[in-house]
């Protein structure tokens, strides 16, 4: 669980407590996570998927201003120093979790604007 801890960090607080509390739980059951993706939408529940199955956690429903502090969390504050790894389509995290496409329709056309 440690490995998630890491990617749960860059979460805000209300988030992270409904993710830790819900994967606890699966912990508890099978004493193994086997988590491969975290998938996060504005106004849309997050997805929790594994190995064999998705969980939808209908209680968490991230916000606009709460998805750019999770991006801004991703990018150390300075999202502009992140560009090229944002238009090639993914930002690696320390531990090497990859972080993917989730930006994808907030920077539109970011490759032809210049900073």
């Amino acid at each position: 669980m440690s490995n998630i801890r890491e990617v749960i960090g860059y979460f805000p607080k209300r988030i992270q407590k409904g993710l830790e509390e819900t994967l606890s739980k699966v912990s508890a059951q099978d004493g193994v996570i086997l988590l491969e993706e975290i998938r996060i939408r504005s106004g849309k529940p997050i997805i929790l998927k594994y190995t064999n199955q998705e969980q939808l956690l209908e209680n968490l429903f991230p916000s606009q201003e709460e998805i750019l502090e999770i991006v801004q969390a991703i990018c150390n504050q300075s999202i502009y120093s992140y560009q090229n790894q944002i238009c090639n389509g993914f930002i690696t995290l320390k531990g090497g979790h990859r972080v993917r496409n989730f930006w994808k329709c907030c920077f539109c056309g970011w490759k032809s604007n210049k900073y």
